[in-house]
């Protein structure tokens, strides 16, 4: 290789010589060799990062440059995602001479796209606060690295973090309640989250929902899940009641409070599909098999969507506790979920245990 380009200097040196006159006319480089017209330069391959690039014309640097965000710019977290308050900020790189780019934050790639502009524009969702490090990186065709930029900013909590405000931001209908026993944030919310409703198994039409504040955004969540099951109604049978947990008094009775006490829990019976009059109830449609209950084998498509919910439910992590049919014989006919905090379970009961685990149940 290093033969070959020696030869072609001196033979191009040759010429350029010739053509001018003789030896000396002009020093011939690198800097003053243009491609032919729609030709294509082919790069070194000792080129680095930030070096040139291969394109129609010639060659060209390859860089990458933050346009938004602005070095130093703050971002609130006022916005919702999955239940949380988060940042959302808009980048805008201008990129030239790459073919892939790569946004990471704070060292973790988030997004990877084929260049298709000269100012390639997405947005970031942030968590957390404090300071975060945007990277962009530039590839070209063959993955190799070519240029970077990165810029800091800074992300601040909401104005108001409050349940209250997040209620407001999700656009929930909803109110305070009075002081209940057990509730530590009562609220009265309508029944009605997304495009779905839901409705108390023995009325006729949805009616408002008495519940601890924290359990709404989880309801949001839930009822995005169902809309993309085609379910636009929550059939439940109970969201409050104050008792331990099997019967009891949490205030006499020496025994667990159930999520239940505290409106932190809700006991979903059936799904109404969007539409039409079709039902798929638990006690009915789920099918009880061996093995794990996530993902489970569905035997026609109303179990799968009875599955596809409880196990989106857990893996989603929207509520804690998921009960399902394969639990006990007490949710035989529904979902129990809850806020119970420190836990993550969704399982089958244990043969002659019940409930399986201490401290679950409804």
């Amino acid at each position: 290789m290093v033969v070959k380009r020696l030869r072609w200097a001196g033979w191009l040196a040759a010429l350029v010589a010739l053509a001018c006159g003789g030896v000396g006319c002009g020093e011939v480089g690198p800097s003053t060799l243009a491609a032919p017209e729609g030709s294509v330069s082919v790069v070194p391959r000792e080129a680095v990062d930030g070096g040139p690039v291969a394109v129609d014309g010639g060659v060209q640097e390859a860089r990458v440059s933050f346009t938004l965000p602005m070095a130093g710019q703050t971002f609130a977290r006022s916005g919702l995602d999955m239940g949380d308050w988060v940042a959302r900020v808009a980048v805008t790189v201008a990129v030239a001479g790459v073919h892939t780019l790569e946004i990471q934050v704070d060292g973790d790639p988030r997004e990877r796209r084929e260049v298709s502009a000269a100012d390639e524009t997405l947005e970031l969702v942030l968590r957390g606060n404090g300071t975060r490090t945007l990277t962009a990186v530039g590839f070209d065709a063959a993955g190799i690295e070519r240029a970077r930029d990165t810029v800091a900013i800074e992300v601040t909590p909401p104005d108001d973090g409050s349940c209250h405000a997040m209620l407001d931001a999700l656009g929930l209908d909803w109110e305070p309640a009075s002081a209940n026993r057990g509730i530590g944030d009562p609220v009265y919310v309508e029944p009605y989250f997304r495009s779905v409703a839901f409705r108390y198994v023995s009325n006729d039409a949805p009616t408002r929902m008495l519940m601890d504040c924290e359990l709404a955004p989880r309801l949001d969540r839930l009822a995005a899940v169902l809309e993309e099951q085609g379910i636009d109604e929550a059939i439940h049978i109970g969201v409050y009641n104050y008792r331990c947990i099997g019967g009891g008094d949490p205030d006499t009775d020496d025994c667990s409070p159930s999520q239940h006490a505290y409106a932190r829990a809700i006991d979903l019976w059936g799904f109404g599909l969007a539409g039409s009059d079709t039902e798929y109830v638990l006690e009915r449609d789920w099918v009880i098999s061996g093995g794990d209950t996530c993902p489970g084998t569905a035997t026609d498509e109303a179990d799968r969507v009875l599955h596809a919910i409880g196990c989106a439910m857990y893996e989603e992590a929207i509520f804690q506790i998921v009960l399902t049919p394969n639990y006990n014989a007490a949710h035989r006919n529904h979902f129990h979920v809850d806020m119970t905090e420190g836990s993550m379970f969704i399982g089958a009961s244990v043969a002659g245990v019940d409930p399986a685990v201490p401290g679950l149940g409804h």
